[in-house]
C-alpha cells in the first residue's frame, strides 16, 4: 500500500467511541470489509481505546479483524487472536496514597481501579459536588464497584479517573498530580463532562503504538491515526500520518487532516488516500 508520497505504511491505529464506532456502537459495514482487506495485505490493525479490557471485550465480537488491542488509554496491550496480555501498567500503591490523600483534600469525585485485567473494577470516593455522570457510571459499573472508606486496599493500581464539573478545572488538578501521566477525556456516559484520567508515566495511546511498531519492526513513519478526541492527541501527534474525524471537538479538527465523521465510515475514507 503506497500513500501520495510513495511510502509504505504498515500499521494503522484507530480509535473506537466516537471514531471507529458509530453512535450505535457498531463498526460501519465498509469499515468492517476495509479491515477485512487491510488484513489481506498484511497491515496491522491496532485499535486504541480508553475503554477498559471488560469494556472493550464487550463490544467487539471474538471475529473482529484486527490484531492488536491497545486499551484504557494505554494502560493495557493485548494481541487480539490469542488475547494474550503483552502490556501492563500500574502505579505502585505508596504513589496510589499520595494521590488519593490530594484528590480528598480536593474534595474530588474519582475512582481508583485495581490493576489489570481487572481494571473495570474500582473503589470510588464521593466529594462534595454532585456530578449526575459520577453517579451514572457508578450505577452502571454496579457490582464492579465500591466505596472508598479507608484507602485504597491493594497492592497497585491501574489509574485514578477524577470527575470534574467544570472543564476550567482540569488544569488547576493537573498541576497538583506530579510525576504521573494526565490524559484529558471526554466521559463516554454522557458525552460532555471532563475526565481527567492518571496513570503511570509509561502510559498512553502513542507508547502503545510504539510498543507494537518495536515489537513487529515498523517505523513511526509507516504509521496511520485515527481519533476523534482528547485522549487521542499523543497519538495523532506520534504516527506518521493522522486524521481527525468530523465529530470531533474544533479546536483538534484545526490540528489533524480532516476526515468523515464515525458514522459514515471513516476508516475507510482515510485507508482511500493510500491505495495505488
Amino acid at each position: 500500500m503506497l500513500n501520495n508520497n510513495g511510502l509504505q505504511f504498515k500499521m494503522i491505529l484507530v480509535d473506537l467511541d466516537g471514531t471507529l464506532l458509530t453512535d450505535e456502537k457498531k463498526i460501519g459495514n465498509s469499515d468492517m470489509q476495509t479491515l477485512q482487506i487491510l488484513g489481506t495485505l498484511n497491515v496491522i490493525r491496532v485499535f486504541a481505546t480508553g475503554r477498559n479490557l471488560y469494556s472493550a471485550l464487550g463490544i467487539l465480537p471474538n471475529d473482529t479483524p484486527f490484531d492488536y488491542l491497545v486499551f484504557s488509554s494505554g494502560a493495557g496491550i493485548m494481541e487480539w487472536k490469542n488475547k494474550e496480555i503483552l502490556f501492563e501498567s500500574a502505579i505502585e500503591k505508596e504513589i496510589v496514597i499520595n494521590v488519593e490523600k490530594t484528590l480528598k483534600e480536593l474534595e474530588l469525585n474519582f475512582s481508583v481501579h485495581f490493576p489489570i485485567p481487572d481494571n473495570h473494577k474500582y473503589y470510588y470516593y464521593k466529594g462534595n459536588n454532585s456530578l449526575t455522570d459520577f453517579d451514572e457510571r457508578n450505577f452502571h459499573y454496579k457490582g464492579f464497584s465500591f466505596e472508598l472508606i479507608n484507602g485504597f486496599p491493594l497492592d497497585r493500581a491501574t489509574q485514578f479517573i477524577v470527575i470534574l464539573k467544570h472543564e476550567s478545572e482540569f488544569e488547576f488538578v493537573a498541576s497538583k498530580i506530579k510525576d504521573l501521566k494526565i490524559i484529558r477525556a471526554t466521559s463516554p456516559i454522557d458525552g460532555k463532562s471532563v475526565w481527567l484520567e492518571i496513570f503511570n508515566q509509561n502510559v498512553s495511546k502513542a507508547l502503545g503504538g510504539s510498543f507494537l511498531c518495536n515489537k513487529l519492526n515498523i517505523s513511526r513513519a509507516e504509521t496511520i491515526g485515527i481519533g476523534n478526541d482528547y485522549n487521542d492527541i499523543d497519538l495523532l501527534n506520534w504516527a506518521g500520518n493522522s486524521y481527525i474525524v468530523e465529530n470531533a471537538p474544533q479546536i483538534l479538527k484545526q490540528k489533524y487532516n480532516p476526515c468523515v465523521s464515525n458514522q459514515n465510515n471513516p476508516l475507510t475514507m482515510v485507508v482511500s488516500k493510500y491505495l495505488s
